[in-house]
């Protein structure tokens, strides 16, 4: 009888600690940072006024200056204003504002190195306040239901195929609004794609 009670106390203990820890990651999601989303099926759900806003001085648009010995591959593609798709919740989701796309490549005499541009762009990131809302791949289905509707879709910098590991930030500025950013590489080269969208604190 003794052990019974030892072992339903443990029980409780236990599902009470789950609980707890369960209770405190979902308060992580919405005060202190928005968890990565792995692949469209992911759980959690991307809201923006849950991210805090930067205080950093981001400078002029696009906000983000290339890592040491790496360059724009060609003339990036620049509009004032356009829309361009990111991977919110695992799903493209079009954004409008100012746009900036490139592809990126090491310097003359260098050799482009994959994990460089991610570690050296997710640092400068994090230095900022950006927050990452994404780090996964798109699924075939997904691909087929929206590039179709990307105006940009083949240009310089374009991103958002299957089988193509994106990285997906936010920054959130009460003087520059809401900032987006999304990246992606192989061993040979970088894609970075910049879009800022105006909100109601500007």
């Amino acid at each position: 009888m003794k052990r019974m009670i030892v072992l339903f106390l443990t029980s409780v203990t236990i599902l009470a600690c789950n609980k707890s820890q369960k209770e405190d990651q979902g308060h992580e999601v919405y005060n202190k940072t928005v968890p990565p989303v792995s692949g469209a099926e992911s759980e959690n759900k991307f809201d923006i006024e849950h991210i805090a806003y930067s205080t950093a001085d981001l400078g002029n648009f696009p906000f983000l200056t290339l890592p040491k010995g790496l360059k724009e591959m060609n003339k990036p593609l620049k509009k004032s204003f356009d829309v361009c798709f990111f991977p919110m919740n695992g799903k493209m989701t079009p954004f409008e504002g100012q746009l900036y796309k490139a592809n990126i490549s090491a310097e003359q005499g260098q050799e482009f190195s994959q994990y460089y541009f991610e570690k050296s762009m997710e640092d400068l990131l994090k230095s900022v306040g950006a927050v990452k809302v994404f780090d996964g791949e798109i699924t075939q289905k997904e691909y087929d239901s929206y590039n179709k509707q990307d105006t940009n879709k083949g240009e310089e910098g374009d991103m958002g195929y299957p089988g193509e590991a994106i990285k997906f930030y936010v920054i959130r500025s009460k003087e520059m609004g809401d900032i987006y950013v999304q990246y992606t590489a192989n061993n040979a080269a970088g894609k970075l794609n910049i879009l800022q969208s105006k909100n109601a604190n500007n």
